[in-house]
């Protein structure tokens, strides 16, 4: 269940499918609301599930959760569940966050809020009691906010890509290379996927995301190895803008 709790939530998560990689978008990409739900196994043991939730208003403001629960074979050994949100605005190409909480329900020790303050070019973190400050440059993201962000960011054609994001009281560089295409099978047929690495400061890439461009760019696979064990989170079902896929 650690794997769950550290490395889902990067996603975690985010042109047509005959589209090439190569091709730059026709219209950008505008984000719409949806849900999603997704499996996570390592190797063939169920670890658990995510739901990734995103709605927007009329002025621009958007709330993105994703919601982890452990499978009932990981439970008897973790009972963590976790909830992660990033609240903002959508600006032009980009998005701004203003407000990102991570809610352990079984250790409330391990909960976070993070503050941004655009005004003063600093985020707050509360953690465990204590709150500190630091600055941060233009366009810094959360946890949550840079897979929205990256999806635009590939839907505009962009091959390599950094994220100054927030992330557990630090700066963290994050870095998304687009590295080939791939025919993927999804719940709703075979799509033409891109094939992304992502990697964290000067580390080699930890993760493979298979982004579909079919479904506005939304991860539909993420693996990673790790200590010889297969970890991969597939997509299960979508709901995009209020048409259930």
């Amino acid at each position: 269940m650690a794997w769950l709790r550290s490395h889902i939530g990067w996603l975690l998560g985010l042109a047509t499918v005959t589209c090439s990689m190569t091709m730059q978008a026709e219209t950008a990409l505008q984000l719409k609301p949806f849900s999603a739900g997704f499996s996570v196994k390592r190797n063939l043991l169920p670890l658990g599930e995510l739901r990734l939730e995103l709605s927007l208003n009329e002025q621009g403001d958007y709330a993105y959760q994703a919601h982890t629960r452990p499978g009932m074979l990981a439970g008897w050994f973790s009972a963590d569940e976790v909830i992660e949100e990033s609240r903002g605005h959508l600006r032009p190409g980009t998005i701004q966050p203003i407000h990102y909480s991570y809610r352990d329900q079984a250790d409330e020790s391990e909960s976070s809020v993070l503050e941004f303050d655009w005004g003063s070019g600093e985020v707050h973190t509360t953690s465990g009691g204590i709150r500190w400050s630091q600055p941060i440059a233009r366009e810094t993201q959360d946890r949550l906010s840079q897979q929205l962000l990256v999806r635009l960011h590939l839907a505009q054609g962009r091959r390599q890509i950094t994220y100054q994001v927030a992330d557990g009281g630090k700066i963290k560089q994050y870095h998304f290379r687009v590295d080939g295409e791939d025919q993927i099978d999804t719940p709703y047929g075979e799509m033409r996927c891109l094939r992304v690495l992502r990697s964290k400061g000067t580390r080699k890439p930890d993760y493979t995301i298979w982004f579909a461009p079919q479904l506005d760019y939304l991860p539909v696979r993420i693996e990673r190895q790790q200590s010889g064990r297969l970890y991969r989170m597939v997509l299960d079902e979508i709901n995009l803008d209020g048409a259930a896929k």
